[in-house]
Order: structure tokens, then C-alpha cells, then sequence
């Protein structure tokens, strides 16, 4: 099955450009705690206290934010220091409509070539999802909602789509989670991706694609009415 670990291709990539294994260490370590919501939008990254937390020198605690400024986890701010990067609503929002373009993609190129998706796949990672949601188990819930569209993508064995879908993985986790744990208790359980993928799913059991691109053009019309009231 489809390993649940966010990021590893591109993250591999990242770190092999990293100069030693505590460098590796640092920016794992502090990437993980950006994408699970425990440092937010606006934290301030002390050099020392990281190098504290993870008995290390400031060294790669350094190159660790380095790598991670250059993938837009955080930024510096002269004078002030580096700060966790908010990710706008409108950067988010187009996260949301490359995905969903890209699944489109997938579904014209399965039909041209007469090619099939990985259904049981597909049927895993969507009870996984469905799961995660009644578990309260949100990052899983997210990474199930994730992989179900690079199960589809995959159908069409094209290397830099996927290199840009592993770009943009953790900032969208990293988003999500921690917008919901800033308003943890005005926000219902996450259920429309969930909904979602069961209808595009079912639509793709039953070999029709024209229902599955409908479903999806519907997903992409409602999240644009949904995201107008953030002002983007």
C-alpha cells in the first residue's frame, strides 16, 4: 500500500543536499513540527532553543532553516528574526485547484488511452480517510485525501507532475492542520474531501469518467464559492 510519510521523494531530494546527518536531523525534525501545527504561523524559530531541544549546535540548526526558507516554511524578517510563513488562503486555494486540474488531467488520459486506475487502491485510501475523520485523526484523514489524487496521477507516469505535487504536499498539510488547530473549536469534523473522493471513487468503479470529471469540476466550483469569503 501506499506509504502515508508526506513530502519523501521531495524531502530526499532536499536533504541530499544537506551537508551532515544533523543537518538531516534538524530540518526533519523541524519540518515535522511545522506540518503537525505545534510551531504556527508567526512562531518565532530560536536558534538556540532548537539547538537545545535537539543537542545540537546552531550549525545545522542554521542550514535546517535555510532548506526550509527555500521551500516557504518560514521567512526572515531583518532585525526581527525568522518566523513560521503564514500560507495565504490564495495560495492554498490554488494548492486546491492544481489538484484538482491534475485529477482532471488524469481522467482525460485514462479515457484516451483506454487505461484503468488502481481501484483498490483508491478503496483503501479512501477508508482510511473515512476512518481518520471519525477518529479525529486529521493529518491522516489530509495525507489519505492527498494520496488518493496521486494514486490517480500516477496513471499518467508523468515525473515533473509529480515532482511538483511533492512541492506543494507539506505546505498544504501544514496549512490545513494548522488553521484547524488555531480554530479547533469552531471547526466540525473535515468530511468534504472525504465525501468527495467516495462519489469520484464510485464513479470510477462503475468505468464512468464523465461522472467522475463532473464531480470534480462541482469540487472545484464549490471550493472557489467556499474561499471567496476569506477574501483571497
Amino acid at each position: 500500500m501506499t506509504s502515508l510519510e508526506p513530502d519523501a521523494r521531495n524531502a530526499s531530494n532536499l536533504l541530499g543536499s544537506a551537508k551532515s546527518s544533523l543537518e538531516k536531523v534538524a530540518y526533519q525534525q523541524i519540518r515535522e513540527n511545522i506540518i503537525n501545527g505545534h510551531f504556527l504561523p508567526g512562531t518565532l524559530l530560536s536558534e538556540n532553543e532548537l539547538a537545545d531541544q535537539l543537542g545540537m549546535s546552531r550549525t545545522p540548526i542554521r542550514a535546517a532553516i535555510s532548506l526550509l526558507e527555500t521551500e516557504g516554511f518560514v521567512e526572515s524578517i531583518r532585525g526581527r528574526g525568522v518566523f513560521v510563513k503564514e500560507i495565504s488562503f490564495r495560495e492554498f486555494h490554488n494548492m486546491l485547484e492544481f489538484l484538482a486540474s491534475m485529477q482532471l488531467y488524469s481522467l482525460e488520459v485514462a479515457a484516451f488511452r483506454k487505461l484503468s486506475f488502481n481501484l483498490p487502491e483508491l478503496e483503501y485510501l479512501l477508508a482510511r480517510q473515512l476512518s481518520a475523520s471519525e477518529e479525529d485523526d486529521y493529518r491522516t484523514y489530509y495525507e489519505c485525501g492527498l494520496l488518493f489524487i496521486e494514486t490517480m496521477l500516477l496513471l499518467v507516469k508523468n515525473e515533473n507532475m509529480m515532482q511538483v505535487l511533492e512541492q506543494i504536499k507539506g505546505k498544504y498539510m501544514f496549512k490545513i492542520i494548522s488553521y484547524r488547530k488555531l480554530h479547533v473549536h469552531t471547526l466540525p469534523k473535515p468530511q468534504q474531501s472525504g465525501q468527495f473522493n467516495q462519489r469520484i471513487y464510485d464513479a470510477l468503479a462503475a468505468g464512468d469518467l464523465n461522472e467522475a470529471k463532473r464531480i470534480i469540476l462541482e469540487l472545484i466550483d464549490q471550493t472557489r464559492q467556499q474561499f471567496q469569503s476569506f477574501q483571497m
